[in-house]
């Protein structure tokens, strides 16, 4: 095909038909193999609004539970399982924004709560407005820091007596600590900034939750406030998916995000659904899971409701109705973590293979080898055959064109791609080439004006058939 623009240039100087320049040195035509945007390859292409899921609150002002699934042309997110929040309800999102007292999963010693609790940590409430002190208990003797507030409401120094006195041994001698660094260099008022700048050591020991977030691990600390770390790195006990949390008093990582090694994934609620006789086992099945997992399962099970109810073979039904649903809750949570995790993964991302290996449940290779890569797609569940070619010859493109689109003259532009894409390497290109020729090509009067184009021209057919070999090699996988 390298020699096509000279055969060209030949016969416009030797016959009457005058051809177009236009797209006739086409030469492998691969644009007609990757054009247009491939839903599902993970990345948002021109014509797509999204390409994969998102956790709800990045498609919209939603809560951050579950996910956002992007449907099955790419064309937008499926919302349906997002809950709404109210314009100026941020909580949950990862951060402490303006208006909120606490971020989701963050807790608070109570002995540093009104109430005089003594024991318990608070968590934050659903809101992020303040502190739920459900876990609080009260009753005991004060925490240095609580008669550190209780001095300082006081206006007498009987007051002030009575606060320490009620305090514990240790909380008396850490406060006796403070309160004589704050009067040699804060004059011994309630100057934050001042006492932790002059009496570092005596104030973070009597406020000790303080001292995390302070933007260094400090002896006692395992991390910082706010520091993140993903859940599997904690040891064996979680899925990898998702990340922990430093506590608020940054001496240990809180796992509420984090999801048990032994909890279900998407494809296995569906695999243990399917063992069961009755709605009871299927419950306990789901109930398994967790909420992102089940949401997906959920989606993938209407498709099927919908496509695959009566079908005989359940596994090629979803393959042909609810390929994009099921690759999902395939492989939603260990796709992209450089290892190949069977059974439901075949690839991982990045990956690519010559288009040869890939074969069918027959162990038959589907394309042709040595002619292109397939990479693996988006849910590493397969082999993205998109630049592969198959087995067909030129002649049977041409007899795929005229059997299954009515011809060239009548046949849809998206029809006659799908007869070339059958193609083997040389025998798309052979047709492709053989077509544009065709297309471009016009027949002229004697004046020079055109009379006849195209297909409607038997001449320009004629010259193409005389200077573009089609070969007719048979193949026992063409059509496949």
């Amino acid at each position: 095909m390298r020699s096509f623009l000279f055969v060209l240039m030949f016969i416009l100087a030797l016959i009457s038909v005058s051809c177009s320049d236009g797209d006739s040195n086409s030469g492998n035509d691969s644009d007609s193999i990757s054009g247009g945007p491939e839903c599902g390859n993970g990345t948002i292409e021109e014509g797509e609004f999204c390409d994969g899921n998102v956790p709800c609150w990045q498609a919209g002002h939603f809560y951050p539970e579950l996910e956002a699934e992007c449907n099955a042309d790419c064309s937008a997110y499926d919302l349906s399982k997002c809950v709404p929040r109210e314009d100026d309800d941020n909580c949950g999102n990862g951060q402490k924004d303006e208006k909120e007292t606490c971020e989701m999963g963050d807790t608070k010693p109570c002995t540093e709560l009104p109430g005089n609790y003594t024991t318990g940590d608070a968590d934050c409430n659903r809101y992020c407005t303040g502190w739920d002190p459900t876990k609080c208990s009260t009753g005991g003797t004060k925490t240095c820091s609580q008669i550190f507030q209780c001095v300082t409401a006081c206006t007498d120094d009987a007051c002030k007596t009575a606060c320490v006195e009620a305090g514990t041994e240790e909380g008396k001698q850490l406060y006796d600590a403070l309160n004589e660094c704050n009067v040699a260099n804060c004059s011994g008022g309630v100057d934050t900034a001042c006492l932790e700048e002059k009496c570092y050591d005596e104030y973070y020991s009597c406020y000790p939750s303080q001292k995390c977030g302070n933007g260094k691990i400090d002896e006692g600390e395992i991390c910082e406030d706010k520091e993140t770390k993903p859940c599997q790195e904690l040891g064996e006990d979680w899925q990898p998916i998702n990340e922990a949390v430093c506590n608020s008093t940054c001496t240990d990582w809180d796992t509420y995000a984090c999801v048990d090694k032994d909890a279900l994934t998407c494809y296995q609620v569906y695999e243990c659904v399917g063992e069961c006789a009755d709605s009871t086992c299927e419950e306990e099945c789901i109930a398994k899971t967790w909420p992102a997992a089940k949401a997906k399962y959920d989606t993938m099970m209407e498709c099927l409701d919908t496509n695959c109810k009566d079908a005989p073979v359940m596994e090629d039904c979803m393959k042909e109705n609810c390929k994009f649903q099921s690759d999902a809750c395939k492989t939603h949570l260990t796709c992209g973590n450089d290892n190949v995790d069977e059974p439901y993964e075949i690839c991982e991302k990045g990956e690519t293979v010559d288009c040869g290996e890939i074969k069918d449940d027959q162990g038959e290779s589907i394309y042709e080898a040595g002619t292109a890569n397939a990479f693996c797609n988006t849910n590493c569940t397969e082999y993205s055959g998109l630049m592969c070619y198959k087995f067909c010859s030129c002649t049977a493109v041409k007899a795929c064109v005229e059997e299954e689109c009515g011809g060239y003259k009548t046949g849809t532009d998206e029809c006659v791609t799908t007869c070339e894409d059958l193609g083997s390497y040389e025998g798309k290109n052979q047709a492709s080439s053989w077509r544009k020729f065709v297309e471009s090509c016009c027949e002229t009067d004697q004046s020079g004006n055109p009379t006849a184009c195209g297909f409607e021209s038997e001449n320009c057919i004629k010259e193409a058939d005389k200077n573009y070999d089609c070969g007719s090699t048979a193949n026992a996988k063409c059509p496949y």
